[in-house]
């Protein structure tokens, strides 16, 4: 699958999934707008990253819309579409319900890194956001079972660090209406 985040305003994106042999599902507008690393471009780092397959992109992957995407009209064929959404929805449903908790564990994860990328950055202003969520990161680390927390290695968090840098330089410098795109 090959993940398609658009810059569509100012403070605006939108994210497209393109599976091989299935329909445009698109997310828009996709809410948690950042000029840095929008909210779900963060999700797809830390998902891909530390293989959380039951969230939004190993869902999509597996041929569902994570609850949040649709499928695109393809020429004008709302019939057809709206056909694929329902079959979309019904097999969402079914995909992965031993994973639901993988949804809460990319949130962590995803809190969790985006706090590190932040406090290790460069920048003075994007390290003064990394403080103020300082506190919250540890306490939701901590929170977390061993098995869960013991993912977190130094290694792993410098290798998920440059993920969001190179990422964040390519988002950075579109303009609306250009994207990045990404394969999962």
């Amino acid at each position: 699958m090959t993940v398609c985040f658009v810059r569509t305003g100012e403070r605006r994106y939108a994210v497209r999934a393109m599976l091989p042999a299935g329909p445009v599902l698109e997310m828009n507008p996709a809410p948690g707008f950042d000029p840095w690393v929008p909210h779900d471009l963060q999700h797809f780092i830390v998902e891909k990253h530390f293989d959380i397959a039951g969230a939004v992109f190993g869902r999509l992957a597996a041929g569902g819309t994570a609850g949040t995407f649709h499928a695109v009209e393809q020429g004008g064929a709302s019939r057809e579409a709206s056909r694929q959404r329902r079959k979309l929805a019904a097999r969402d449903q079914r995909l992965m319900p031993e994973q639901s908790e993988d949804y809460a564990r990319s949130e962590r994860a995803t809190y969790v890194c985006w706090q590190d990328w932040l406090e290790h950055s460069d920048d003075p202003a994007l390290r003064a956001r990394g403080a103020e969520m300082a506190k919250s990161a540890r306490s939701l680390a901590a929170s977390m079972a061993p098995a869960e927390r013991a993912l977190y290695t130094p290694a792993r968090r410098a290798a998920v660090r440059q993920e969001f840098a190179r990422l964040s330089r390519q988002w950075a410098a579109l303009g609306v209406g250009e994207s990045l795109t990404e394969s999962w």
